[in-house]
């Protein structure tokens, strides 16, 4: 059974995803500013999430490992590993930008075949080819460990619990990798909001419920932490670092965008019973958007579009940006539907 609050939630995700990556010449500076940009970053939390929930609510009734991987692979793997192939010609041989090459790219230039296959394993690995990429590498880990969370889903509820807590608290510690370019430490850090998604879709019936009129006081709980962020570490955005077992604080961001979980749910299940045709598409095409975003903003900066719009405040040409990626996204994502039907899901997800 499809849950219309969980598709709207998937449609809010990927506007968070794309907002978090179009800054542009926005620049937080008030304190005000970095309230509402910490708000805004970190949206890969709401899908890691959302995915959680719904491997519990739509595969685990009838999961069968290898056809679960296989259907991920055809969705997710492959249009990745065609798109980064794609981005590396172009960012190689055509616009001679690869991104931190002076992680992967030790000497000279590559000029052998073999030189261009290691350093495009590199990058597919590492998902740091296009922004937000490296979210595949990660994902498709946590798809390979299902039968973990198989053995999960048997436990009694306070063992999920116990274990989501012990593994939540690790999560602080360790924050984020530097640059998102090392998926087994992504594992680790995002395991437990996944596990979050799948408890939740458990005891979906108790979490309405429990939801249920809490707006006001879970908002206000977002806000407080977003400010205890910016009081204690000057930080308006996500916590990465180098070394996962080293300790340089604890990073906040995870258990805000939680909650901000939680606060979205209690607006959308109010939701649960009306159309609203908008978040439906956005639902239906996020990993098309999630894919094609980084290159329509590649693009769209590489133009010439900021200097004709430099004269608003930058806050206005942020939400511009948002919403003139989101649009030529599903223009494309659409294009490609009508091109080659069924077939489009291998190239862009959809």
């Amino acid at each position: 059974m499809r849950l219309n609050s969980f598709d709207y939630f998937r449609g809010l995700a990927i506007v968070f995803i794309v907002a978090g990556h179009s800054y542009g010449p926005w620049v937080a500076h008030s304190f005000f500013e970095k309230i509402v940009a910490s708000l805004i970053t970190g949206g890969t939390v709401f899908f890691v999430f959302i995915s959680g929930f719904f491997f519990h609510h739509i595969f685990y009734p009838k999961f069968q490992y290898r056809n679960f991987m296989l259907k991920k692979a055809t969705n997710v793997l492959l249009p990745y590993s065609i798109l980064s192939v794609l981005a590396l010609v172009c960012l190689m041989r055509y616009l001679n930008d690869p991104p931190f090459a002076e992680i992967f790219i030790i000497s000279q230039p590559p000029n052998s075949g073999y030189q261009y296959f290691k350093l495009f394993a590199q990058y597919w690995w590492t998902g740091s080819l296009l922004t937000a990429y490296w979210y595949v590498p990660f994902i498709m880990i946590i798809f390979a460990l299902s039968p973990v969370f198989i053995k999960q889903i048997g436990l009694q509820i306070k063992s999920q619990l116990g274990l989501f807590f012990m593994l939540l608290c690790l999560a602080t510690v360790i924050q984020r990798p530097t640059y998102n370019l090392s998926p087994i430490h992504s594992v680790v850090y995002f395991c437990p909001v996944y596990m979050l998604g799948i408890i939740c879709s458990i005891n979906k019936e108790h979490l309405f419920k429990f939801l249920a009129g809490k707006v006001v006081i879970l908002g206000s709980a977002v806000i407080l932490i977003s400010v205890a962020q910016l009081l204690i570490y000057n930080n308006d955005g996500n916590f990465h670092k180098d070394a996962m077992f080293s300790f340089n604080g604890i990073d906040t961001m995870i258990l805000q965008k939680i909650l901000m979980c939680f606060f979205l749910l209690s607006i959308l299940q109010k939701l649960e019973d009306k159309e609203i045709p908008l978040l439906k598409q956005l639902a239906a095409t996020s990993f098309a958007i999630y894919f094609l975003h980084p290159w329509v903003l590649y693009f769209l900066y590489k133009s010439s579009f900021i200097d004709h719009v430099r004269f608003l405040p930058g806050f206005l040409i942020f939400l511009l940006t948002v919403t003139l990626t989101i649009t030529v996204c599903l223009a494309i994502a659409g294009l490609f539907k009508w091109l080659l039907g069924e077939k489009s899901r291998f190239v862009i997800g959809w």
